[in-house]
């Protein structure tokens, strides 16, 4: 029994380090291929001059319009560093689609096991102090992720889910892969590994899309300035919490930057300090992605990251706008040879324009569609667009897609639609 026992163990033991070996494999060889996104190249044929970008200590970085996704700032944006604990934002992406899913609630209480404490979690790590046997619930751990950057808690949710770190992180890699995140890749779900890897650019579209996907997140989590934890209910037969502990944000920003409301800070020494951040001001939000930043003989780190995020922060508020200026949306259009003869047309995203600030009240929008749309059509499916210009200069567009997928009609939609198609191309309707 005790060589059965033994050899399930070994068995055990090289299939988790297959896993990892396999995971930090991929993270190397997939290839990287950057998010399309705008730029604030074409506000060259405005004539309108913005000021120098700050000159920034991080090694890559970039700011983006959280509505829009034009890209306002990049800087070394698509090399692949370690995300250190940005890493938990997609823990807790995963955490809350699995509520969503019904498969886990925020109630659920969690049985700590010792493999997601101190010591067997690096000493001098982010922690937010479990014991061995504590009882804690799934909000609280999620709170422990974000607001003290938790190693623990990001085990303990990840052992929860899916009953190992190296299971887990398979998980992230599918599901970051499907939201068309390439160059993002990951081995364990907190951060401490140098193995997980990210691009600055891929990134803050990330969070870009966590924010869309999880509007509470950042009131709920990121924006929460600080927990007690542990209280009296999570006191176990080994340890018994000594009066009220509150544990503070680690994000600077949120205390001291007007608008800030997340997301991440992070850092391991084999790639210095990061940041994931957003603030919004006047219904303009931006989101900035810093990865890479050093120490120096004047400031530490984690003090010239503060500095450099409310640099870019001040920069884009200065500059830039969101602009979302009225428009009337089309009457349902024609759809020929389908089972359905209409379909509204629905932006994909926001329905915005990011503009220089001296611009913003001057932009206007115009709705151009497609003629002749023929069944079948797939949900996506570009319809026509929202077009946005300036003094009759073009400056942007959101596209007008498919809510829904419309299959081809029977033999008699067919035949009544042909003779129809017919007399409107013959009188040029179409």
């Amino acid at each position: 029994m005790k060589l059965l026992t033994a050899i399930k163990r070994h068995q055990t033991c090289i299939n988790k380090a297959s896993l990892l070996i396999i995971a930090i494999i991929s993270c190397f060889f997939i290839f990287d291929f950057p998010a399309a996104a705008n730029s604030i190249e074409s506000f060259s044929r405005l004539g309108v001059e913005i000021p120098n970008p700050p000159s920034l200590n991080a090694r890559s970085a970039i700011l983006i319009d959280a509505a829009t996704g034009t890209v306002l700032f990049e800087k070394e944006a698509d090399i692949r560093l370690p995300p250190a604990s940005l890493t938990k934002l997609v823990t807790l992406h995963i955490v809350m689609e699995e509520i969503k899913s019904g498969r886990l609630s925020p109630d659920e209480i969690v049985e700590i096991d010792p493999q997601d404490c101190s010591p067997s979690i690096p000493y001098g790590s982010s922690l937010m102090y479990l014991q061995p046997g504590m009882k804690v619930s799934v909000k609280d751990l999620m709170l422990g992720a974000a607001v003290v950057s938790g190693n623990d808690a990001a085990y303990s949710l990840a052992r929860r889910i899916a009953g190992s770190n190296e299971e887990f992180a398979e998980m992230m890699n599918k599901e970051v892969k499907a939201m068309g995140f390439q160059s993002l890749c990951f081995v364990e779900p907190s951060g401490l590994s140098e193995f997980n890897l990210v691009t600055a650019r891929d990134f803050a579209f990330f969070c870009k899309k966590y924010i869309e996907l999880h509007p509470k997140a950042l009131k709920e989590l990121h924006s929460v300035h600080s927990i007690q934890f542990p209280r009296p209910e999570h006191a176990t037969s080994q340890y018994r919490p000594n009066g009220i502990v509150l544990q503070y944000n680690r994000n600077p920003l949120i205390f001291s930057y007007e608008g800030a409301d997340g997301l991440k800070t992070g850092y391991i020494i084999e790639v210095g300090y990061n940041m994931a951040a957003t603030a919004m001001r006047n219904g303009n939000r931006y989101i900035a992605v810093l990865l890479g930043g050093s120490s120096t003989p004047y400031a530490d780190g984690a003090a010239l990251r503060t500095k450099d995020t409310k640099a870019l922060f001040d920069w884009a508020f200065a500059n830039f706008a969101t602009a979302r200026p009225g428009y009337i949306m089309p009457k349902p259009l024609r759809v020929w040879f389908g089972k359905s003869i209409w379909i509204d047309p629905e932006p994909e995203g926001e329905a915005a324009a990011t503009v220089p600030v001296v611009y913003k009240d001057r932009v206007t929008a115009r709705i151009e569609t497609v003629k002749g749309i023929k069944a079948p059509v797939y949900k996506g499916q570009k319809l026509g667009e929202i077009v946005y210009e300036i003094d009759g200069t073009k400056i942007n567009s959101v596209n007008l897609v498919s809510g829904q997928d419309i299959p081809r009609g029977n033999l008699f939609r067919t035949l009544l639609d042909s003779i129809q198609y017919f007399f409107a191309y013959i009188f040029g309707k179409l």
